[in-house]
This record gives C-alpha cells, sequence and structure tokens, in this order.
C-alpha cells in the first residue's frame, strides 16, 4: 500500500538542540592478570563497547515532563475501540491491557490459504465499513458490508473494567465463515489459560483487570457445523503477524460426506500462555454474545446487554441531536445518514498507543518516549495513528459532543513535546502503529514543524464559557505548553525578516521535483517558490503564528501573570498587523496575497541527459527563464486564502472582495464540488511533480479548507462592511455544493473520502477517511462558531 503523498521522507536536517548525550563510562576490568594484558583487553573491549554505544545505544530526545491525565481514574480500566485499524478490536488505554480482536474469512470449498479480514485494508475491498453510532468512550454499533452481499453487524458496550459484544452475520445464503476471536497479552505477567467450553472459553490474570473469563454464547438458532477449536501458545508473535499465524496453525478437515472445514491445530496448546484463540465455524446466519468478565463485571445476559446497549444509543442520539440541530432542517434521508456516520466513524476511531518515536539526529535514529498517546485518526485502513495537522481539525467536530475528550487528546498531544518545545508531526508509536507504515516514512525530524491547528480548536474552546468554567484547571495547564509550543515554532521557523516565517524541510537541490514540496506544511505539494532558498517566506504559517498569538493572548490573561499577558499581547498586535501582512505579502497588480522566494514562472519537468541513467536521461526541472526573487503570483489557490481563513483581513477591506471575487470564479477555484485546491489558470494545476507523482494538492477538493473557508465567509457575512451580502452568497451555494456531492459519493461508495475530483466530484485518495473529511457534520448543522 502506497504512503500518504504529503507524508514521504524528507532529506535529513539540522538536529534540534534538545538532544543529549549521556556520558560514557567505561567499564572497570572483572578479571586479573598484569597490566600489559589487561591494557590490551581494556583497549579491545573499550573500543568494541564505543562501536556498540555508537550503533544501538543512541541518546534520547529530552521529553518533557508530563502533564497528568485529564481522566486518569477511569482510563486505564475501560475497554475501548481504542484499535482503530481493526475491524473490531478493543482494548483499555493502559500499556498492560490485553489486545482483544476478531478476525473471519469466508470458508473455502477446496485446499487454500483464506483470506483473512483483521486489519482494515483497502485491498479486502469491502463495499462498506463504519461505525454509524459511537460515542468512543462506552458503545458502538458497526455494520461490515462484505462481499456477495452479506452485512457483519458488530456491536459493543464496556461495564466496570471488562466489556460485552455482540457479532451477527447475515450473509449470503449458503456461504460459510470461521470467526476467530483472540487475546492477546502485552506484559508478562498476563496469563492465558484455555477452559472446556464456549461460555469460559478462556480464562486469565493480568495486574490491571485481576482475574478474568471470556465467554462466547451463541443466540438460538445459531449452530457450529462442526465444534469450535481453540489454541494457546506461549510463543512470540509480532503484532503484525498474528493472522499469519493463525493461518499457519490452520488444518484443514475433509471428513466422508461432509463440506471441508477448517480447524484451530490444537495439537501445539500449552498449559498456559500468552496468545489465545478460539475459532467459530458458522452458516450464513449466525449470532453471538461475548462477554468479557472480571471480578467487577459479572456474567451479562442476553436482554442486560439489549438494556444497556439501547440507553447508550438513545443518549447519543439525543446528544448528538443537542449538539447538531439537524432533525429541522432540510436534509435527505442519505445526508442525515451521512452525518451520523461522519461523528460515529471519527469517535469510533480514536485510538491509544504505547511506545517510543523514532527520531533522526546527526543521521542516526534515536527512541523518544516513551508516549502514552491518545489521538483521532485520519483513516482507519490507510492512516490509523495521530497526525499533528489533522489533529486540530479532528478535535473541531469532536468538541461539539465530547469537549472533555478533546481536551485529553491535547493534553496527549502536549505531552509528546519535547523541551524545547517540538512535537513530532506524526506520533508513530509503539509496534502496532509502525507495522502500518513503510520504515522509510517512520522517523521524525526534530526541527520540522507542522501547522499548530490546534491552536484553531483551542481558540473556540477558550471562547465557549460552560467549557472554561468546568475546564478551568485544565486549561491552565496547557497554557505554559502552548505558550513553548508557539515560541519554538516562531524562533525555529522565522524567515529572513522580523515579520516573516518560513517552512523548514524544502530540499534546494533536488532537480527531478518541478516544485520541492513543502511536507511541514501539510499542503504538501502546493507549489511555493520554485526554487528553495533561506529567504522565501511562507504566508500561511504567518496565519498560523498570528492565530496562536490570539489564542496565547487570551489564555495568559486568564491564567497567566500580568507580565505574561503584556508580552503575549504585544506579540499578538505585531503578529496580527495587516499593514505588515500587506507589506510582505500583498501584490497590487494580482490581487492577492502570495509566498515570497526565488521563483521562475516558466518551469517545466523535461528529459536531461543521464549517463548514469538506464535511460540515458531523466525528468528535472528545467527553466527558460532565470528565477529572480519575487512574490509566486503564478499560483493561486488553499495557502493563499490564510488570510481569510484566519480572518486577518478587516472587513471591510478591498483585499477581501478581490479573495471573494477569486473563490466565486470558476476558472479559479469554484466548482459545483465545493473549491479546488489550486486555480486552474496556475500551470501547476494538476501538474505531476516528478515523472511519476501524480498532483495532491494541485486541484483536488479537501473538505479541511473547505470548512475553514466557510467558517470566514459566516464571520465577514456577519460583520459590517461592504461585502456581508457577497460573503452570505457564496457561503450559502460553497455549502450546499458540498453536502450535495458528498453525499451523492457516500451513497454510491459508502465511504467518505480523503479528497473529491474537481472535475467530477468523485471521491479520490484512501477511504474510508475518518478524519478531517467528517467536518461535512458541521458545515451541514451551520454550527462553525464564527
Amino acid at each position: 500500500m502506497a504512503p500518504r503523498h504529503r507524508r514521504p521522507p524528507r532529506e535529513l536536517e539540522t538536529p534540534s538542540a534538545t538532544i543529549r548525550y549521556e556520558p560514557i563510562v567505561e567499564p572497570e576490568p572483572w578479571f586479573s592478570c598484569s597490566w600489559d594484558i589487561a591494557i590490551i583487553f581494556l583497549l579491545l573491549g573499550g573500543t568494541a563497547f564505543a562501536v556498540v554505544l555508537h550503533l544501538y545505544l543512541y541518546p534520547t530526545v529530552d521529553k518533557i515532563h508530563p502533564l497528568p491525565n485529564v481522566d486518569l481514574e477511569n482510563a486505564p480500566y475501560t475497554w475501548g475501540t481504542y484499535r482503530p485499524h481493526m475491524y473490531f478490536g478493543l482494548r483499555t488505554r493502559s500499556p498492560a491491557s490485553p489486545l482483544f480482536g476478531m478476525m473471519w474469512y469466508e470458508q473455502p470449498d477446496t485446499i487454500q490459504r483464506p483470506h483473512i479480514r483483521h486489519w482494515c485494508n483497502q485491498d479486502d475491498r469491502l463495499p462498506g465499513y463504519y461505525w454509524y453510532e459511537a460515542d468512543g468512550r462506552t458503545f458502538g454499533r458497526q455494520n461490515i458490508s462484505e462481499t456477495h452481499k452479506g452485512v457483519i453487524q458488530t456491536d459493543w458496550i464496556n461495564e466496570a473494567n471488562g466489556f460485552a459484544a455482540r457479532v451477527k452475520l447475515n450473509m449470503a445464503q449458503g456461504r460459510r465463515y470461521n470467526v476467530i476471536l483472540y487475546l492477546s497479552a502485552q506484559e508478562l505477567s498476563t496469563r492465558f489459560r484455555l477452559g472446556r467450553h464456549l461460555k469460559d472459553i478462556f480464562y486469565g490474570y493480568n495486574d490491571l483487570l485481576g482475574a478474568f473469563t471470556l465467554s462466547v454464547n451463541l443466540k438460538d438458532g445459531t449452530k457450529l457445523h462442526s465444534s469450535h477449536s481453540a489454541m494457546l501458545t506461549d510463543e512470540r508473535i509480532q503484532i503484525d503477524k498474528y493472522q499469519d499465524f493463525i493461518v499457519d496453525n490452520t488444518q484443514a478437515i475433509n471428513p466422508q460426506n461432509q463440506p471441508l472445514h477448517y480447524l484451530l491445530n490444537e495439537k501445539k496448546n500449552s498449559d498456559e500462555g500468552k496468545f489465545i484463540a478460539v475459532q467459530l465455524n458458522l452458516g450464513s446466519q449466525a449470532e453471538f454474545d461475548i462477554v468479557l468478565q472480571t471480578e467487577k463485571l459479572k456474567a451479562m445476559k442476553s436482554e442486560e446487554f439489549n438494556n444497556i446497549l439501547r440507553g447508550r444509543s438513545y443518549n447519543f442520539n439525543k446528544k448528538y441531536e443537542n449538539a447538531f440541530q439537524l432533525a429541522g432542517k432540510n436534509y435527505t434521508y442519505n445526508q442525515q445518514k451521512m452525518a451520523k456516520v461522519a461523528l460515529s466513524n471519527m469517535l469510533g476511531s480514536v485510538g491509544y498507543w504505547y511506545g517510543h518515536n523514532r527520531v533522526f539526529h546527526n543521521n542516526l535514529l534515536h527512541p523518544y518516549g516513551p508516549h502514552s498517546f491518545f489521538s483521532a485518526v485520519p483513516s482507519r485502513p490507510f492512516f490509523p495513528r495521530g497526525f499533528l495537522w489533522d489533529e486540530g481539525f479532528h478535535q473541531m467536530l469532536i468538541r461539539k459532543m465530547d469537549p472533555k475528550m478533546t481536551l485529553e487528546v491535547i493534553v496527549s498531544w502536549m505531552n509528546a513535546m519535547d523541551t524545547s518545545g517540538w512535537i513530532p508531526r506524526e506520533m508513530i508509536v509503539g509496534t502496532e502503529a509502525e507495522a502500518k507504515v513503510p520504515a522509510e516514512f517512520i522517523p521524525q525530524k526534530s526541527d520540522v514543524a507542522n501547522p499548530p491547528t490546534l491552536f484553531y480548536v483551542m481558540d473556540k474552546l477558550i471562547h465557549d464559557d460552560k467549557t472554561v468554567a468546568r475546564y478551568a484547571g485544565i486549561l491552565k495547564l496547557l497554557y505554559p505548553r502552548l505558550e513553548k509550543w508557539f515560541t519554538w515554532i516562531r524562533v525555529t521557523q522565522a524567515g529572513p525578516t522580523r515579520s516573516t516565517f518560513r517552512w523548514r524541510g524544502r530540499n534546494s537541490t533536488i532537480l527531478s521535483e518541478l516544485n520541492p514540496k513543502t511536507l511541514s506544511s501539510g499542503l504538501d505539494d502546493f507549489p511555493r517558490a520554485s526554487h528553495p532558498s533561506d529567504n522565501e517566506y511562507h504566508l500561511d504559517l504567518k496565519c498560523w503564528i498570528a492565530l496562536a498569538s490570539r489564542v496565547l493572548a487570551r489564555l495568559a490573561k486568564s491564567y497567566g501573570t500580568e507580565v505574561e499577558y503584556q508580552k503575549a499581547s504585544k506579540a499578538m498586535e505585531e503578529l496580527n498587523n495587516f499593514d505588515t501582512l500587506t507589506k510582505d505579502h500583498w501584490s497590487e497588480e494580482y490581487q492577492g496575497f502570495y509566498d515570497y522566494g526565488k521563483h521562475s514562472v516558466d518551469v517545466a519537468l523535461a528529459p536531461v541527459p543521464a549517463a548514469s541513467s538506464p535511460r540515458q536521461f531523466e525528468y528535472q526541472r528545467v527553466t527558460s527563464r532565470a528565477p529572480t526573487y519575487q512574490l509566486v503570483t503564478n499560483v493561486f489557490g488553499y495557502n493563499n486564502l490564510f488570510p481569510m481563513m484566519l480572518k486577518m483581513i478587516p472587513s471591510k477591506s478591498p483585499a477581501l472582495k478581490a479573495m471573494l471575487d477569486k473563490i466565486h470564479d470558476p476558472e479559479v477555484l469554484w466548482t459545483k464540488f465545493g473549491l479546488r485546491s489550486i486555480s486552474r489558470k496556475s500551470p501547476y494545476y494538476m501538474a505531476k511533480n516528478t515523472e511519476h507523482d501524480p498532483p495532491y494538492w494541485r486541484g483536488y477538493i479537501w473538505i479541511n479548507i473547505n470548512y475553514m473557508v466557510l467558517s470566514s465567509l459566516r464571520n465577514y457575512a456577519d460583520q459590517p462592511g461592504p461585502y456581508q451580502e457577497q460573503s452570505l452568497t457564496i457561503f450559502n451555494e460553497l455549502r450546499a455544493n458540498l453536502v450535495s456531492n458528498m453525499a451523492i459519493q457516500f451513497q454510491k461508495t459508502g465511504f467518505l473520502w480523503e479528497n473529491y475530483d474537481d472535475r467530477t466530484g468523485q471521491g479520490r485518495g484512501c477511504h474510508p477517511f475518518t478524519g478531517w473529511s467528517s467536518l461535512i457534520l458541521l458545515i451541514m448543522s451551520d454550527n462553525l462558531d464564527t
């Protein structure tokens, strides 16, 4: 599976000054002999020891002291769908939690290696799967559409320190399916034993949960096609190889006059172990309950499960309607369904990870952590991990339903900070997260920034009186962390002059790219100055820092000292000065705000002779006009909208009118499906960035940026000025276009998508996209908190 285009590896960067080395202490000799022999052995041993230290025992980034968990008392013991990369998997938010998971496959009629469904995978080509009700804390209801028009339904609830779940198969008549349920230990004290019956199939002990039993109860009318099979091993199985281990330890049984069926090989079973599984051989119609019982949670009867699930579903729907109020709006059934799936998938895909990042320093990898990390994810099959740039958009939606969860997630990100204020832009933490990422994409760079979108959601939180009153203690703890992060970005990403800023990470030597990527900006291949240099500066970064300064000033007023408030106010005044923004970035001729840098308006990818290439040539960037320092005016798109999106343009400024005109122009950004990412007039529109790399942020429609535009349009429609009516008209038309097209694509495909084609409206990229495309719900609710 190809990695996300906006997160490929980058060239090595200057490391953070926070890397620290521990002194190497030479070991004392443990033997007694002559001085000459001792010196020789010491030299040899010291050399070997130094080599080992150099190659393997890397020093670590200095991690800041963590803030306390917002929900410290309950989180470690409470089960949830915190394994978002799985079709159905549960764990608690503790490193000591056992992992529960489900696999299934269609029983073949001939002996062959079955294709197991386990981790979400686009290559499975399932017609659809989504949580249609889920609160991310206490329950969830999911439909998984299989091929041949079958559906698997998974419902779950948690109680005390255990859980209960129900799995229902409604598959095509005559087909047979094998379902495997397993538990896996994550630390040495957890041990499993096999029971004799499905009603007590697993026994176990764990320091976190105590003694527990897992039972499987077949519902009336559900019959096994053969006796259940189980396995228990004390082998250490790599976490991404569970399904391979199951298949490798499956045997085919072909009794006379009976159909072939597969069973787990029980010959290898240990008395105790750390991986345990049971397989149910089922027909096309089946239903069973699963209960993990502890001393605090006793056996749960079916009717009790029904009542709890029904109550939580009712509370969820009541809270949902109070937050978004869609019932009274004129939306179709399909649009309403899409909206609820958007929220439920977001909440049902929140994950927990424990472990270390890997960070580059001096061309070597360093472990950084450990982290107990809690975050939403962009996509269950493709990106089931935390992304700093995405997270602010995730929390814009989650905060409306569960502001406490939003604060828990923000605290988790702040706890990933090092002492300088740097935060990894991807949290690839632990073996389970790394298993979904190609090795070359795992390392993080400790001096590379990312858009500080958490300030975007913090701006909303601190303007909500109820949130401020209820969570003032958390906000007070967050203030100094946010201030440290802001200072780190402002200092490390400074531009050539005081009022300018530059994203680090662009490659000034690469020739194979039409326009060297700016991955740290989150906009990846959105064109900047054609020839990267230290003297360029970037519009979007300037605007992000200006927003952050406004949030910090408000926080400092409530939770800081008078000195801190005065300092924050001064920074806010400087960074939000519209005259300075205009001086640095505005083009009167082209009526827009632009990046500045060493730029040629005439570049192309062309074959260049290269003796080292088998083809004797390679495609490189060539120019027919030499680059000069100038505003990048032959590019207009999402980047150029940031002064409006982050509300830096005065409502009466003619610059706002210029922005509105470009937004509404079909030859620039406007389409009947949403705003495209770059103008059709730009030479970079839909242009490949290398011979093989397709365009990404060069035309397609992205919902997070469309959301930001809508939020700003709603703001300007409410502000006194000559452009209120124009802002409101564009707002209404854009919202209608987005909702209509996304609902059509959802009905056709069963998914929300990463982005949408600006020419056809079709969904593109990875799917299901549980991330910022879910903002369509906020767009539909008109709840943009301007």
